[in-house]
Order: structure tokens, then C-alpha cells, then sequence
């Protein structure tokens, strides 16, 4: 979801982190853009607290390093440390009465021993493994003659607390349930059953090292484990892992569920499963097979389930977590949201799927109340929410704290009891599972359709019913779905989908569909449902006209009540040699298509979205979105995950997604989303787009000329080559690729490219300036890049360094400049330019002590930062050039010596941007070029001389390249061609040669 100018290079740092960098709790109202640089540096969505204000803002409270914090302020994000008052002050300062440590005398491990020590007949200690530390990683097995019976001999569920060390109320959920377990065998006969028949795990702490930590001076709010991420021998901000996103499956499967940065509160590690804390979870997960797991976290009062890898994604074994999470108005534990685990934002290696991937346990994740809800439970008691450091800070009050165990109590026992039958479990919402469910439509745009049912994997003979207008029954049997191409990751355990065909109807047929299974010796049924054959079917390819007429933006249409641009579409589809049917919105309801009932019968679907902006139905005012925007999204999606091609076009196809979160949509009916600040409402964001799309980032109008015109389009690479075509209209979009942020060789199920250009009078921000070939600086933190090259100018009376660049970096930390100094002597300094590129600004960086890792600044810059240091001045250029720029250096000073020049790039710590491009660098002497290179095929005489002495190793530098970023007019896959630009828009001939190439390219 990252922006264009904000990418995380994933790059460990070379050197520390400047002194003094501590975690804080930072609150601010932010606009889209806002929010989503603050998302670039790898927070957990889940556990910050994001809440709807004015003016389609946001409020927001997170937790992030000092040095973090200072760098998204310096870039315009409105952030400032939260207050704290004189009780929050008193409470921070009191020693804990209630919370305690692990691993210390009369901590909690010492606890664990002699809870299992009084218990020998139910109860046995298990030790999983070691922390990085090496302390022991335990828990309680419970289950009669615990220490007699096998591990994983019988059916069991468990509670795992403490992966994330703030989370202190987590440890004491888990401890407090074991306790209510055994002190009530004996007493209570159905737990008395449930314990005899059962095996119930209880580890109150996974991260031993990072949950003491927490306990230390200034590090209440700590993460992580404890991994000294850059050796330094010191437990700092930028250090450690997230136990959350280091499991293997699905591990770094893109860098917005997990981040590659170790300064990152989400960073994954080095690799899969390379923390011990990992290593000893994942043992044990496949040593006792467990059914069920409860892995507890806090502040975020929701109860998760399902796949977390990808937005809105089911699977089948989700009717088991539905039955025993409730929904929004019947949920399991009071207060708590229940929904899939990727509702709105994605994360990878994290414990729950793999635990449910590997040994097909369940697996939940509680977020557990934050202090402030908690604090507002009783108003006449002590607490006050407006005193709460944080979400995570959950008061150190007995009563409160077991009043947030007993909320829980009531789904932790459903869970233990659900155990003997999973796929039947015990809901305390009055929920169950259903032996068959249905995938129903009331549209088919074939003869022969292909219909899906779940079923529960026990059921024998699955079959498939059907009428045709009320005829005689009919049956076919059914096969077991696969997944696709990329769905289907094993969370089916229990349940399966099933696929039957009704192998032939005509036109206008009313089809009722019903499915059978064998249940012991009964018959189960599912509900049945009917739907209707289109008429004008039977094509090749279909075209999903998705264009909103019968809505309101834009508000003129001219009154069409269907698409206005739909034939010309078919009639280029038809010169191309295939045969098109239309599914048009407007005339269907704003409904969008089925994946099977429509899409699934053809080859390819060009989905044209005409002069719309934005879907939005009537009444809903701007912010808003239709929520049909998102289902034809999923439904689309779903289309390519089973091997369909997709040409999406528009002027504004994809820009209410491109805004990424700017726009909210109701994801449940009746009705539409209608106050933008309704906190029921979510944003639509651009997951399609990067990751089936190509499209990593769009360019709102990137294809206009300053004019207000769209520029020719050319196709450059493969099917494409050779394409010129000119659009019409109002509106472009450009795109920069996927792979270019994702690279094919790490993200190979990403792989896109943009083999259509928008043609410009000069060169593309992203493309050489002059010929074939550029330099580009890489991206890494911590680095400081030189180009060097020795001047004579032993017989010159004047001189300047001339070049072309462009350059994107973070404004106010990272800076392009130019360094000079007379060969043999120490006297350095920077140059300005002639045209403006430079300023004497220190910046941002050199209020964090950019000294600490790249000393050799001192040269330039002086005490409070000024522009003065020990030999010269400080010149240096930020932020974005807005393309290519002339930096035009005068060298007059060191006319009649030699001179040493470097163009040099220096970065902070953390966020990068897409970083510096040279091109056509020459050295004029009295007016003429005596040196010159566009690095056509070497660097022309100057040298990569890396960094000056004091700063770290550089993880990259400055290197030839021919393109850094792949941008264009149309982003494409294997699957898939995504334009900038409404087909519409061109004449009948470039629409018919686009259409036939990008079929060709989807070779189709």
C-alpha cells in the first residue's frame, strides 16, 4: 500500500541508531496520505488505534521509536508525542502489584513449576525450547494422568500469551484460565469431563526475553524479541523481531504483511523461522496436532480468524471460526469485533495460519481490551481512560484484570470443548456448522454452468441436484475444488468446497440447484437456489461494463440508464476475431458479476468502467464508495485465481483504490456507506492493483500534459511494441509496476512490467535522460554514496560540473550533493547550484545526530546545525526534483589545480525514496565540454569510491542501470493488461490494435 515516494528498502543498518531512541506513544489526525506514510513504516494495523474524525480525517494513537517519529513529522505527518498526565506519570513510576515477570523469583515460570508440582495428576510442565536469551520457553499441560498420556494423544487446544511483550494482559488471560481449569476438576462435572478427555496447553509467555524487557526503565512499550538486529551489543529501537511474522508459511510474501526492515515493529527477521522463539512454537505445534489455538494479544478488542495473507479471503474451515467467534451484533466475547483475519490489512508468517497450514489446528487471535475501554468500565473507580499511556497499558488492578478474564472465559472453555468435534463445535452464540452451504447466484451466462457447495468433509456422496424450469430432478456427482492459482492453503480441514456441473440449459432457462450428502445413514440437503440463463451468451470473451450511469459521479451521463460505450468494445473485440458478450452493472442491479454464474465462462473479460470516477450510489456523499466497487473486485479476482485474463480500462479505472484509504464503502448491507466518518465504513485500498495488477502505485492524471491533454501513448516491450494510439478525454492515470518495489527474482508471483509509455517531450522521471543507460544510486539506509572523479584544471581560467539528475529522496534526511576539494589537501566542502536545486538547510537528519553515523559531515555542517562545519559549507538538494533538472556546479575556485569532485547521496537511518538518477555529467572548461559520459557503456572515467571514512560498509551504490523503475501508461502480468486510460477514448483503429495486442499478450 506504500506510496511511490516512500519505500522501505528492507536493508539492515550498517551502524546504530542515534542515541537516545526510545519508543513513545505518538496521536495525530491525519489525511489519507498521511496515514498511509505512516503505514510505510511497518506498524501493526491491529493493534494502532485508528478512529474517524472531521473532514474525512483520521485519528490515530501508535507506538514508534523516537528517531521513527521525527522523520514522518519532518515529512508533514502531524504526529506529537501523547501527554502524559501526573496519574499516567505516578502509574508509570509505581512498581506493578498485580503483573509480574517471567523469569524471576516468584515470576510467573517459577509459578507454571509449582502450579504443575500441586497438580501431578492433571497437570505436567512442558518446556518447548529456549529464547535467544535462554531462558526457558514453559507451559502447563492439563489433562488427567498428564504425565502418563503422550502428547498429542488426545484431542486439544491451545493458549498461547506474551508473543508480543507489551501485552501484559495476554500472560495473565493464560494463567488465570489454567488456574480456573484445575481448581474447578472435580467441582464443575462437565469441565471434569472436558479435562479428562482433553489436552489443554498453557504458555502465559512466548517471548520470555522481550516480555521482561518491559519491565526495565523506558521500555514498557517494547515489541520484539530481543535480536541485536545490528550488533552493537545494545537492546535498542530497530532491534529485534516480531514473533507474529516470523513463521514459514507465507513468510515475506510481500512487504505490507511483514516488513524487511529491522526498524520496523513488524520486521519478519532474516529468514523463515530464525528466531528460537519460532523455532520452539513450531516444534511443538507438530508434536501435539493440536484442533484448536487461542494465541491472545492486545489492544484492539477483536477476535480473528481465517486468512490474514490477503484481503477478504474465505476459506472453508471459516464455518467452524464463524460458528464460534458470532458477528458484529451476536459476538463471542463481549466488545470484541470477530472477522477474518485480512478484513482490511494484510500480514504473513504469522502464527495462527501457520499453526492451521501445517497441523490444521484453528486458530484464533483475541486483541484483548485497550486500557481506555477498560479504564471507562467503572466510573467511580481510580482509572480514567484520558490517563492511559497507551492501548497496552492495561491497568494493574486485580478487579479490572479479572473482570477481562471472566468476559473471556466463556470462548476459551467453547474452544476446549470444541476439541472432540471440531467440525461440530460448541457456540456460545447458539451458532453451528452446516453439513452443506451453498454458493448461490441468480444470473448464469452459460449452458452449462458450474455450481460449488461447502460440505463437511465427513458427509459421503455430495451430489448435485437440479431442475430445469421445474422439470424432472436431475443429479451429477461433484469433485473437490483445488484452491486456483493461488487460494487454497490448507484451512480446509474440516470442510471442502465442491464443485457439479448442470451440463446443459437454453436461454432463459430457470435452473433450481440443490445439493445431497450421505450423513451416517441419512441424507442431508442444502438449501436450494435458482437462477436464470442469460440470453445474447455463447461469446468468447465478455465485456464487464461497470461504467455507473444509474449513479452519481460523474453526475452527468445524459441520462443513459447502460453503458454508453459497451459496442465499441464488442466491435473491437469482434475485429480481433472473438465473439463478445456484455454483463452490464447499470442493467444488472449496480450487482456485481458471479465468478462462476458469469465470468467463468469465457476466456477473457475486458472490464471497461467508461466516464466514471467513482462508483457511488445516490445519497452517498463524497469520501464514499459503492460497496460494489469492492465485491466486483473480489469477484473479478477470484476469476484470475482460476485461470481467467483480464484487460481493465477507464480514464478512471482503479483511482478510488489508487487513493488507497481515502474512500470508505459499507461492507454489509442494506445500504451504502453515507457519512465518510461512519466508523463502520472501511476503506477501499489498492491490494488488487500491486497484486494482481502490476500496478504498485498510480499516478493520479500521469499521463496529462500540462494542458490538461492526454499524451500519445507507445508500446515499448513485447505484444506491445511498436503500439502508438492518443486518448481522448479528461483523465489519465500512470503506473509504476509492481516488480519495480518487488523484484521478480524474491517476488516472483508478482512479476509484471509496463510495456506502454505515456510519450512526453522529455525524458520520463524513471528513464535515462540521454541514450540507453543511467546511473542510479540503489536504495539503502545508512549509506553514503560517492562518484568520484579527478579535474585537472591546471590550465584553466574557469569551470563548472554539469548534469542531468533526477531524484526522489525523503525530504529534509536524505540528500544529493555535490563535494569538491583540492587534491592533497583536507579542504572539503559542498558546491551549490547555479539553478536553485540546492539549499543551505541541514535538515531534519541533522537535528537526530546524522554525525553519529556519517561523521565526515562535520566537514559541512557545524555546532546546532548550521551550515558551517571544520573545512567548508553545507549545499545539498532534497525531497523531489519533479523530473529531470540541470545541477550546474561552478568550479572557478579551483581553477589553475586539481580538484577531486564527488556526487554523493547520503541517507538516515530509516524510510527511503526511489533515490538519485545521473545522467549526460560533463566538465565544461571556459565554456567548452572537455569531459563528458551518459554512462552508455561504462562510467566514463569516474569511479564508485564508496564512503568517506566513519560511515558503515554501503549494503548498495551507485551502479548502471537502464531501468531502475518500470513506469508507464499500462501495467501488465501474465494474466492481465491494466490501462491508464479509457479504450473509448481512442480512435476505432488504435482501440482495435490495443485490443488485439493486449489479447495477444494475455494470448487469449
Amino acid at each position: 500500500m506504500t506510496a511511490a515516494a516512500t519505500v522501505l528498502s528492507g536493508i539492515a543498518p550498517a551502524a546504530a541508531a542515534p542515541p537516545e531512541d526510545t519508543l513513545a506513544v505518538y496521536v495525530g489526525t491525519l489525511d489519507s496520505p498521511q496515514l498511509e506514510r505512516l503505514r510505510a513504516v511497518g506498524i501493526d494495523h491491529d493493534e494502532s488505534a485508528v478512529t474517524a474524525a472531521a473532514g474525512g480525517k483520521v485519528a490515530v494513537e501508535t507506538i514508534l521509536g523516537k528517531h521513527q517519529a521525527d522523520r514522518l513529522i519532518a515529512a508533514g505527518v502531524p504526529l506529537t508525542e501523547k501527554r502524559t498526565s501526573s496519574a499516567m506519570r505516578k502509574q508509570a513510576a509505581a512498581a506493578p502489584t498485580v503483573f509480574r515477570q517471567y523469569n524471576t523469583p516468584g515470576g510467573i515460570r517459577d509459578e507454571l513449576a509449582a502450579t504443575a508440582a500441586r497438580n501431578p495428576r492433571l497437570a505436567k510442565l512442558i518446556t518447548i525450547g529456549k529464547t535467544r536469551k535462554g531462558v526457558p520457553i514453559q507451559g502447563v499441560k492439563v489433562t488427567r494422568d498428564a504425565r502418563i498420556v503422550p502428547d498429542g494423544r488426545r484431542p486439544a487446544a491451545i493458549y498461547l500469551g506474551g508473543q508480543h511483550a507489551r501485552e501484559w494482559i495476554t500472560p495473565e488471560m493464560n494463567r488465570r484460565l489454567l488456574h480456573y481449569v484445575l481448581d474447578n476438576y472435580g467441582k464443575d462435572a462437565a469441565l471434569t469431563r472436558l479435562v479428562d478427555t482433553t489436552e489443554l496447553y498453557f504458555l502465559p509467555v512466548v517471548n520470555p526475553d522481550g516480555y521482561d524487557f518491559t519491565f526495565t526503565e523506558g521500555n514498557r512499550l517494547w515489541r520484539k524479541n530481543l535480536r541485536d538486529n545490528n550488533g552493537d551489543g545494545q537492546i535498542t529501537p530497530g532491534d529485534g523481531v516480531d514473533l507474529n511474522r516470523n513463521f514459514a508459511e507465507k513468510w515475506g510474501y510481500d512487504n505490507e504483511g511483514s516488513s524487511p526492515d529491522p526498524a520496523s515493529e513488524t520486521y519478519r527477521g532474516p529468514s523463515p523461522g530464525s528466531e528460537p522463539e519460532t523455532k520452539a512454537l513450531d516444534g511443538f505445534f507438530k508434536k501435539v496436532q493440536a484442533e484448536f489455538l487461542v494465541n491472545y494479544h492486545s489492544a484492539a478488542e477483536l477476535l480473528l480468524y481465517g486468512i490474514g495473507w490477503q484481503v477478504s479471503t474465505p476459506s472453508p474451515d471459516d464455518q467452524i471460526a464463524i460458528a464460534m467467534a458470532g458477528d458484529d451484533a451476536h459476538p463471542a466475547i463481549a466488545g470484541y469485533d470477530p472477522d477474518i483475519s485480512a478484513e482490511l490489512y494484510t500480514t504473513n508468517g504469522d502464527t495462527d495460519f501457520h499453526a492451521q497450514v501445517r497441523t490444521g489446528a484453528i486458530g484464533f487471535t483475541p486483541e484483548m481490551s485497550t486500557c481506555e475501554t477498560i479504564s471507562n468500565l467503572y466510573p467511580d473507580d481510580q482509572w480514567n481512560a484520558a490517563d492511559c499511556q497507551s492501548g497496552f497499558n492495561f491497568p494493574d488492578d486485580e478487579k479490572l484484570i479479572q473482570d477481562e478474564f471472566v468476559k473471556n472465559l466463556p470462548f476459551a472453555l467453547s474452544v476446549a470443548k470444541s476439541a472432540q468435534t471440531p467440525d461440530n463445535p460448541v457456540s456460545v452464540v447458539g451458532r453451528s456448522t452446516a453439513d452443506l452451504t451453498v454458493d448461490a447466484f441468480d444470473t448464469s451466462y452459460g449452458s452449462r454452468q458450474q455450481v460449488a457447495v461447502s460440505a463437511r468433509r465427513s458427509l459421503r456422496d455430495v451430489t448435485l441436484h437440479y431442475k430445469v424450469n421445474g422439470g424432472r430432478e436431475r443429479t451429477e456427482g461433484t469433485r473437490e475444488w483445488k484452491g486456483g492459482e493461488r487460494y487454497g492453503d490448507g484451512i480446509d480441514k474440516y470442510f471442502a468446497e465442491r464443485r457439479g456441473v448442470v451440463p446443459k440449459a437454453r436461454a432463459k432457462d430457470k435452473v433450481q440447484v440443490w445439493f445431497t450428502a450421505r450423513k451416517g445413514r441419512q441424507t442431508v440437503k442444502s438449501a436450494p437456489f435458482t437462477y436464470t440463463v442469460a440470453d445474447k451468451i455463447g461469446g468468447d470473451v465478455l465485456v464487464l461494463a461497470a461504467e455507473d450511469v444509474t449513479g452519481v459521479s460523474p453526475a452527468n451521463t445524459d441520462g443513459a440508464t447502460s453503458a454508453r460505450y459497451a459496442d465499441e468494445h464488442v466491435a473491437a473485440l469482434k475485429a480481433a476475431g472473438k465473439r463478445a458478450d456484455v454483463y452490464d452493472m447499470d442493467l444488472n442491479g449496480r450487482k456485481a458479476p458471479h465468478p462462476l454464474g458469469v465470468l467463468s465462462h469465457y476466456k477473457a473479460v475486458v472490464w471497461e468502467t467508461g466516464d466514471d470516477i467513482i462508483p457511488r450510489a445516490s445519497g452517498q456523499p463524497g469520501g464514499t464508495v459503492a460497496r460494489s466497487a469492492l465485491e466486483t473486485e473480489l469477484s473479478v479476482r477470484d476469476y484470475l485465481n482460476e485461470g481467467g485474463k483480464l484487460l481493465l480500462s477507464g480514464k478512471y479505472a482503479g483511482f478510488a483504490q489508487g487513493a488507497n484509504g481515502a474512500y470508505v464503502y459499507k461492507p454489509e448491507g442494506p445500504g451504502e456507506c453515507t457519512d465518510a466518518a461512519d466508523p463502520t465504513c472501511l476503506p477501499i485500498a489498492n491490494d488488487f492493483q500491486q497484486y494482481w495488477l502490476g500496478a504498485y502505485s498510480y499516478v493520479d492524471d500521469g499521463g496529462t500534459n500540462a494542458d490538461g491533454v492526454p499524451n500519445p501513448v507507445v508500446g515499448t516491450s513485447g505484444a506491445f511494441t511498436g503500439y502508438k494510439g492518443t486518448p481522448a478525454g479528461d483523465h489519465t492515470a500512470a503506473f509504476l509496476s509492481t516488480s519495480s518495489f518487488l523484484p521478480k527474482a524474491e517476488f516472483p508471483q508478482f512479476s509484471s512490467e509496463a510495456p506502454l509509455d505515456w510519450q512526453t517531450s522529455g525524458a520520463s522521471p524513471y528513464d535515462p535522460y540521454d541514450g540507453d543507460w543511467y546511473l542510479w544510486s540503489g536504495q539503502a539506509d545508512v549509506s553514503y554514496k560517492r562518484l568520484t572523479k579527478t579535474v585537472d584544471l591546471s590550465a584553466a581560467t574557469a569551470a563548472r560540473l554539469k548534469f542531468q539528475t533526477s531524484f526522489d529522496t525523503e525530504a529534509g534526511w536524505d540528500f544529493m550533493f555535490v563535494e569538491a576539494h583540492e587534491v592533497g589537501t583536507d579542504n572539503w566542502t559542498t558546491l551549490p547550484d547555479a539553478g536553485g536545486l540546492t539549499t543551505t538547510e541541514t535538515g531534519d537528519s541533522c537535528q537526530s545526530g546524522i554525525e553519529t553515523i556519517h561523521p565526515f559531515l562535520t566537514h559541512y555542517q557545524g555546532a546546532e546545525c548550521s551550515p558551517t562545519g571544520t573545512t567548508g559549507t553545507w549545499n545539498a538538494a532534497t525531497g523531489s526534483s519533479n523530473g529531470w533538472k540541470q545541477f550546474d556546479a561552478d568550479l572557478s575556485a579551483y581553477a589553475g589545480k586539481q580538484v577531486e569532485l564527488s556526487i554523493s547521496y547520503m541517507s538516515d537511518w530509516g524510510t527511503q525514496g526511489l533515490g538519485v538518477f545521473l545522467d549526460d555529467v560533463r566538465v565544461e572548461i571556459g565554456g567548452a565540454v572537455a569531459q563528458q559520459t551518459s554512462f552508455e557503456t561504462d562510467l566514463g572515467g569516474w569511479t564508485v569510491a564508496g564512503p568517506p571514512p566513519g560511515s558503515g560498509v554501503n549494503s548498495s551504490d551507485w551502479s548502471r542501470s537502464q531501468l531502475a523503475f518500470d513506469s508507464g501508461a499500462g501495467t501488465t502480468t501474465a494474466d492481465s493488461v491494466y490501462l491508464g486510460f479509457g479504450l473509448e477514448g481512442l480512435t476505432v483503429a488504435e482501440r482495435n490494435d490495443l485490443v488485439r495486442r493486449a489479447l495477444r499478450h494475455l494470448k487469449v
